[in-house]
């Protein structure tokens, strides 16, 4: 709800605003495609030579104020264009004018409160309020979607049932329908429509005259808009996804016997991937993100979802599903079920030379190949790093590859302190400061702390992650400037991984030396 119908008091005043809205809607859009289709006419002409006429038509320099509404942005367009003198053939001013007319007579009309709620109260069978949308599984599945109203769950599962502030999702037959779910969406007071309606059959009348017709008009409505909040009988539907699952006891059965089963329906939770989704994209983290993209420190906690994928579930008219579905992008956000990868028992690499040997997962491996990938469709480092947007791209996945390195770190940090104080040890001195830092040993630290060993962590990183980029065929050869860019991502992760060691260790100083 926006801050206007925050200071509304009656759902007269909020209805009014909601159809106002929908006719402006209409009109930027009649207004903003004609203007389009008028530019393409001055473009055939080559009349974008002039200053004042391309100013108009290019959207990237002509914007709307601050304070200026959209509508009021393109109608000021359309006064300029009028008002041109340069007219290109094919442009005939006045049938513009005319059919202009006729848009707004036919807006005027259908918008007019009693015609719209006439109107449209006879499509409310044709929406629905549900958690599990029938058409995520298949667009042009009309069948009746679901509302689960079940309190009871499991908290080993991830249900529906077990979110705490359930959205609720506006499933349509048909895109064209959608107003309707917007209609009985608004509020007043933190109360929808829907739900005021349902149990006040008095909302809609002061739409109406007191007289025997305005009251017929008035039961019409509220018959028609309560069939959007009447589920119907669950049916499912060819389209839709079906399962067979055999029933206890059946496993032994006479050939003159059938097995009894029972179909399952599998419907996706609208609710449970919006959810997810608002999860995914938590606008509390966007600020965090911002500020570690831009190399800055930051206290709070970034979230990163690894080894997530995208399932399209509908074409460009993502809302024709539902309306969350429109909101996500027609997506759902799926993840990583495989089982973690087996260790038996986690080793020290004392018998190393580097710290890096062991370093190699199926997460590092995606990433590299990605990384390889992009540096390999350029010539020289420059080229992918120019553009903002490419270089967003090689930093979050070298950073990918940084955190994986610092998990592994955390791992062997976690072994008993004092595990790289042996004669046999191969490991380099400078992985040993890193990977045993809580080790008691006087000598050890006072060497640990007069050692610059964190650039020879940083050199090491490069020269590993070149390694790993050139592969087995050798295909791409990296630079100087590749190495130095390595370097420079793990200087600000690996230091403020380094200062938390370093506050633990002073708060346990007496224990460590």
């Amino acid at each position: 709800m926006s801050e206007a119908e925050k200071s509304f008091k009656t759902w007269e005043d909020v209805i009014t605003n909601f159809l106002k809205g929908k006719r402006d809607a209409e009109e930027e859009k009649y207004l903003k495609e004609g203007i389009k289709r008028i530019g393409q006419l001055y473009e055939k002409v080559d009349y974008f030579n002039n200053n004042e006429i391309d100013f108009i038509f290019d959207t990237r320099k002509n914007k709307k104020s601050k304070n200026e509404s959209a509508l009021a942005f393109q109608r000021g367009r359309a006064i300029r264009i009028v008002k041109l003198d340069l007219k290109p053939e094919g442009l005939n001013p006045f049938e513009e004018k005319e059919n202009y007319k006729k848009c707004m007579k036919s807006l005027t009309v259908k918008y007019k409160i009693k015609n719209w709620l006439s109107t449209n109260c006879e499509n409310a069978s044709n929406v629905s309020f549900a958690t599990h949308v029938i058409k995520l599984t298949h667009s042009k599945i009309n069948t009746q979607s679901l509302f689960d109203c079940i309190d009871e769950y499991n908290n080993s599962y991830l249900t529906t049932s077990a979110l705490k502030n359930k959205i609720v999702d506006g499933a349509v037959k048909g895109n064209q329908f959608a107003p309707i779910f917007q209609f009985l969406e608004i509020e007043l007071n933190g109360i929808k429509l829907a739900e005021q309606l349902s149990k006040d059959s008095r909302l809609l009348e002061g739409f109406v005259s007191d007289d025997k017709e305005g009251k017929e008009l008035l039961n019409k409505w509220n018959q028609g808009f309560r069939k959007a909040l009447d589920g119907g009988e669950p049916s499912t539907h060819f389209l839709a996804k079906q399962i067979y699952f055999p029933l206890i006891g059946n496993e032994f059965y006479t050939p003159n016997e059938s097995p009894e089963y029972h179909l399952l329906c599998n419907i996706v939770s609208s609710s449970l991937a919006h959810a997810v989704y608002e999860r995914v994209f938590d606008d509390k983290q966007k600020p965090v993100k911002k500020t570690v993209e831009a190399g800055k420190f930051s206290r709070d906690l970034r979230i990163k979802f690894l080894q997530r994928s995208q399932l399209n579930v509908t074409a460009s008219n993502h809302s024709n599903a539902s309306q969350l579905n429109g909101k996500r992008g027609g997506k759902l956000h799926l993840f990583s079920t495989q089982p973690p990868t087996w260790q038996s028992q986690l080793k020290a690499p004392a018998t190393r030379q580097s710290l890096f040997s062991n370093l190699y997962n199926t997460t590092i491996k995606t990433e590299i190949d990605y990384l390889r990938d992009f540096l390999m469709r350029f010539n020289n480092l420059d080229l992918s790093i120019r553009d903002p947007k490419r270089n967003r791209h090689l930093e979050r996945w070298v950073n990918n590859i940084i955190d994986e390195f610092l998990f592994y770190v955390a791992t062997i940090q976690n072994l008993s302190p004092g595990w790289s104080d042996m004669e046999e040890i191969k490991l380099k001195k400078e992985h040993q400061y890193l990977l045993d830092p809580y080790r008691k040993d006087e000598a050890f630290q006072l060497a640990r702390h007069n050692t610059d060993w964190q650039a020879v962590i940083r050199a090491d990183f490069a020269q590993w992650l070149n390694r790993q980029l050139r592969g087995k065929n050798k295909t791409f050869t990296p630079k100087q400037e590749h190495t130095r860019l390595w370097r420079n991502l793990l200087v600000q992760p690996l230091r403020e991984y380094v200062e938390l060691i370093e506050q633990e260790i002073k708060q346990k100083t007496g224990e460590i030396i």
